[in-house]
């Protein structure tokens, strides 16, 4: 399974060596947005406010990319479930949105290091 989320992030940067920590299968292939390449079909423009999780032909995005990550994580399946579930998914693809749109912020509020949008000041 590989996982393309925002290299520029400081949330994202953290959430991937989380991921990674938990991994314990060894199934998740990251790939950060400012790779030389991306795999077929994921744009730049697109992880630059979205993770995109490929599982085979499957390509998904926000909750049900978070929620098949965290399938993969032992203790975390339960959650993955939960964000998968009606009314769960559209909140938490709401949420995910939110967050996103501040990610440069919210990283500077937690000391990580702030993300590169051009163009944009924390």
């Amino acid at each position: 399974m590989i996982v393309v989320y925002d290299a520029d992030c400081g949330v994202c940067q953290a959430s991937v060596a989380w991921a990674k920590k938990r991994d314990r299968k060894g199934v998740l292939q990251f790939v950060g947005n400012d790779a030389p390449e991306l795999p077929a079909g994921v744009s730049r423009e697109e992880t630059e406010h979205t993770l995109v999780v490929l599982d085979g032909a499957e390509k998904l995005v926000r909750a049900q990319g978070t929620a098949r990550i965290l399938r993969e994580l032992g203790g975390w399946s339960l959650a993955g479930v939960l964000l998968r579930a009606p009314g769960v998914r559209q909140m938490a693809d709401w949420a995910y949105v939110r967050f996103a749109e501040n990610r440069h912020r919210i990283s500077a509020a937690l000391g990580m290091r702030i993300c590169a949008v051009p163009g944009k000041k924390p």
